[in-house]
């Protein structure tokens, strides 16, 4: 008889983040990580307990994006989204880097728009201080 396979504690934290969230929320989470997991199953799931969210992060990259259920809807939010291209203006937030696509609960899920995201995320260079000096000439322009 197998044993039950204990959860890691990443699974635990993304579990905790989770608990109080409807299922209307849950599905949309669900769907966002299965997408992941099909799309692009080398980059690393990791719940951030302080900041709520499901990160997902590259060994070459370094952190990308994460997934922020809250109670109406759920958010994505790139680590780097100010220097994504976003052709039909999704992409939310005036902080200094980061951006949000919004997916409100009973929306259809863009995965394309998504993917294609993520992998402007992928190609961005890996170091951050050349990341930062992108969005220093975005911020100047």
């Amino acid at each position: 008889m197998k044993q039950k396979q204990e959860l890691s504690e990443s699974e635990q934290i993304i579990n905790e983040i989770l608990k109080p969230h409807t299922r209307e929320i849950l599905e949309v989470v669900d769907e966002l990580r299965n997408f992941f997991k099909e799309e692009f199953p080398s980059l690393i799931e990791k719940g951030y307990p302080v900041w709520k969210g499901i990160g997902y992060s590259d060994s070459k990259s370094g952190y990308l994006c994460a997934i922020f259920p809250s109670e109406a809807e759920v958010k994505l939010g790139f680590e780097y989204g100010i220097i994504l291209k976003d052709k039909d203006h999704v992409l939310f937030g005036d902080g200094k880097q980061v951006r949000y696509l919004n997916i409100p609960i009973g929306t259809t899920i863009n995965f394309k728009q998504i993917k294609d995201f993520v992998k402007q995320s992928l190609a961005l260079p890996t170091l951050k201080k050349d990341k930062m000096a992108m969005i220093d000439l975005i911020r100047k322009a």
